[in-house]
């Protein structure tokens, strides 16, 4: 049987700049290779395999032609592939050699196009590539030089009008300049160079022809990065746009559609995920529900098991008509609420019990609740620690939003991990959530409330107060 190769275009870096096209097929795929910038957020979703083939300056994990080979051998197996390109597929990523492989072997293939950095890039400093009042047309070079050692046509490029924007020049950047200014290029012309486009630490800066290099030095610029020539790199000065959080890198668990990844994210943040533990239910016995109790839910999951074990027994929520049900906090009452559940209380105080009480959640959760003659801990699932492939270097700050996730995240980490986590700031929901990261050995503790607004409230508050800063740590 013939599979299928998908060469997906993977935008600039943001991971939201992704077509759903893009998405949908991440989702089918069987099997993922992926390039070096390609944000890892986008591979939080799949369950394929994924295979590294990224390329270093200088040096190759694999070859072109090997990723050439591996494409056809792993279609020929009957395999849904994607090819996941930073940008666009056939803006100077080699889409179009690859096409022409696939197409060469008779391998079934389609292309699915991604933005590229050359205009979003320049967008997401301010920059419009194109402007009525500066430039009627742009042009997309490669700042490599050709394999035969042949220089570009200098003379042609100079003279363009409109905006030239090099990728993959960074090396290049004082012969670019150069040889703009020998072949008649004004040496005031505007020039921006913006580093990681889109990515939490983009930076940009901006001169003239005669300059460019002598500041991108200072300012230790390197790539990757977009070298932008035209007037209309001017208009950095007054259109970048500056939201309230941007340079903030933020790791936060993983969940599919998270309003706090939302959230973060229109604030201006670069958001990150770390990987929730896998989930296994656990096989459990219903207590009696003919004798009215009182079940506190942990979280909603739990309840969910709880639910498909009365279904399997033959039962259903009506069986639960004579019982309390106690929602830990009013997240989960709001969940339970649109399971068709309206909650007889909200807390888990469990000073005064009259009654017989079980409650269920993960095994690991419950481990602290003491078993009484009224109180009975029902562990419906547990979860089991995935391992995690996160720099934590990259990042400045860490939202847990249960005490669940903290413990998950912790027993996940090898002690080089450990290490990393314990130099990030760590923004706990709630008191409980606070309490378990200090116990689990992490220092730098920040409380929230558990709402997203206190979150963004809290960040926005370090950061004007220089607390948090933009730069590595």
């Amino acid at each position: 049987m013939s599979g299928f190769v998908s060469l997906v275009g993977a935008g600039p870096g943001n991971p939201e700049l992704l077509t759903l096209l893009a998405k949908r097929r991440l989702v089918e795929a069987d099997v993922i290779l992926y390039d070096r910038l390609v944000n890892p957020a986008l591979l939080m979703e799949t369950t394929a395999e994924t295979i590294d083939v990224g390329k270093l300056p200088h040096h190759h994990k694999y070859s072109q032609y090997k990723i050439n080979d591996l494409l056809v051998t792993l279609a020929n197996q009957g395999k849904r592939v994607v090819r996941l390109k930073a940008g666009d597929p056939y803006v100077f990523g080699r889409g179009g050699e690859e096409s022409q492989f696939l197409k060469a072997n008779h391998v079934d293939y389609e292309v699915v196009p991604g933005i590229t950095s050359a205009i979003a890039g320049l967008g997401a400093v301010g920059i419009p590539i194109t402007h009525r009042d500066f430039a009627s047309s742009f042009h997309v070079i490669t700042g490599h030089r050709k394999k035969t050692g042949e220089e570009l046509d200098w003379p042609n490029i100079a003279h363009q009008e409109g905006t030239l924007v090099f990728l993959m020049g960074m090396e290049q950047l004082e012969n670019i300049v150069d040889n703009l200014i020998k072949n008649g290029k004004d040496q005031q012309t505007p020039v921006a160079v913006i580093q990681w486009a889109t990515h939490w630490n983009q930076r940009s800066v901006l001169s003239d022809l005669t300059h460019i290099a002598e500041v991108v030095t200072k300012e230790q610029i390197g790539s990757p990065a977009l070298i932008v020539v035209g007037k209309v790199a001017e208009l950095m000065k007054t259109l970048q746009p500056k939201p309230a959080l941007f340079g903030q890198h933020i790791l936060v668990p993983y969940k599919l559609q998270s309003r706090l990844f939302s959230q973060l994210q229109d604030a201006g943040a670069s958001v990150g995920f770390f990987q929730r533990g896998a989930s296994r239910q656990l096989d459990f016995q219903l207590p009696d529900l003919t004798k009215p109790a009182s079940l506190l839910v942990y979280d909603i999951s739990a309840y969910q098991s709880f639910q498909e074990k009365i279904i399997a027994e033959g039962a259903d929520q009506r069986h639960l008509a004579g019982w309390k049900i106690i929602a830990k906090n009013k997240v989960i009452a709001q969940h339970l609420k649109l399971a068709g559940i309206m909650a007889d209380q909200v807390g888990e105080n469990l000073s005064h019990l009259k009654s017989t009480t079980y409650v269920i959640g993960e095994r690991h959760q419950l481990a602290e609740v003491t078993v009484s003659e009224l109180l009975h801990p029902l562990a419906t699932y547990e979860r089991v620690p995935v391992e995690q492939t996160i720099d934590f270097a990259d990042y400045q700050t860490i939202v847990f939003p249960s005490s669940l996730s903290v413990t998950e995240l912790i027993s996940s980490l090898n002690q080089d991990q450990l290490m990393g986590v314990k130099g990030l700031r760590c923004l706990a929901m709630g008191t409980q959530v606070a309490e378990r990261c200090q116990a689990l050995g992490l220092g730098n503790v920040i409380r929230t409330e558990p709402s997203y607004q206190s979150v963004l409230q809290t960040l926005k508050e370090a950061k004007r107060v220089g607390k948090i800063s933009n730069s590595h740590r």
